[in-house]
């Protein structure tokens, strides 16, 4: 059954309801009221929120929205959280949600979130949910007992293909001892995770946004290993992005790297048949950054 028209009238659809309702969204004054008037009324957000056009309404009417409507419109996904992150359409209004209001003004996001597992965090669309919570409410305590119970799962978040997303956001935007549990897993097997094709833009991020302690952890990690294996796992395509991450490094850390490496290539030079990579290969084609003065030769297997 279609959904009446915003003045009232039958419409022939939702998509032409809410194609009406946003012209009026977008018009603004007296007629953005109305708009916002209707859409206040009991399972009209909901439902348009599920749907292709209807979803694109929902976010227009949060965006232009005082915080106190924005927060009652939202409201009416209290109960479909879940449903929602399962929505190709409704998940990029719970995205909105979180981008215009406070998590304390939609608690009720949290809380499903929290009761349907860390399964959520592992879906094309729920992942997104995960990291815009970790770019605006990283700090909320729901938020971070969240974070801090999918962490425990983080050895299969990292390679996961969607799951890798949260833990590269955490990485960024996360508490410091969330970091850090996640630098413990990547230092337990580095250069496994660092020729993972999910995991190696783990290592990437935690090599840029680790404490200067980790850090020092990251590269312990990797000179643990016999040099030529590093030197190896470099040349692959996800271990070299990994070390141009470590080029960026302070410069006594990046420069053990660049030793390690330096003696790993001139270790399989070595060897009857080995192939070492020419200058560049799998690395930033335009050479070091600028004002990096460590040896990007020996990053390139020159």
């Amino acid at each position: 059954d279609a959904l009446p028209s915003p003045r009232g009238r039958p419409g022939p659809s939702d998509a032409g309801f809410a194609a009406q309702l946003s012209a009026q969204l977008a018009a603004g004054g007296d007629e953005a009221t109305a708009a916002l008037a209707m859409l206040r009324m009991p399972g009209i957000c909901r439902r348009l929120a599920f749907e292709p056009t209807g979803c694109r309404t929902v976010q227009l009417a949060l965006e232009v929205a005082d915080r106190h409507t924005a927060a009652e419109l939202a409201g009416g996904l209290r109960g479909s959280v879940v449903a929602a992150v399962w929505s190709p359409h409704a998940n990029y209004v719970l995205q909105k949600m979180i981008r215009v209001l406070a998590v304390q003004e939609i608690p009720f996001l949290i809380e499903e979130l929290h009761v349907a597992g860390n399964e959520v965090a592992r879906h094309e669309y729920g992942c997104r949910v995960y990291c815009r919570l970790l770019e605006h409410a990283a700090t909320h305590l729901g938020v971070a007992r969240l974070m801090d119970e999918l962490l425990i799962d983080c050895e299969q978040l990292v390679r996961h293909t969607f799951g890798h997303h949260v833990v590269e956001c955490a990485l960024e935007h996360g508490l410091p001892h969330q970091k850090h549990n996640i630098v413990t897993v990547v230092c337990a097997d580095f250069l496994r995770y660092a020729k993972n094709r999910n995991a190696s833009y783990i290592v990437e991020k935690a090599v840029l946004y680790a404490s200067p302690e980790d850090q020092e952890s990251l590269v312990s990690a990797l000179l643990a290993f016999p040099a030529a294996e590093v030197a190896a796992v470099a040349r692959s395509q996800h271990g070299g992005m990994v070390m141009r991450a470590m080029q960026r490094l302070p410069h006594h850390l990046a420069q053990c790297v660049v030793d390690h490496l330096r003696c790993g290539h001139r270790v399989g030079a070595g060897k009857p048949g080995s192939k070492v990579s020419p200058r560049g290969d799998r690395y930033d084609p335009h050479g070091p950054q600028a004002g990096n003065h460590h040896d990007s030769a020996a990053l390139a297997g020159a």
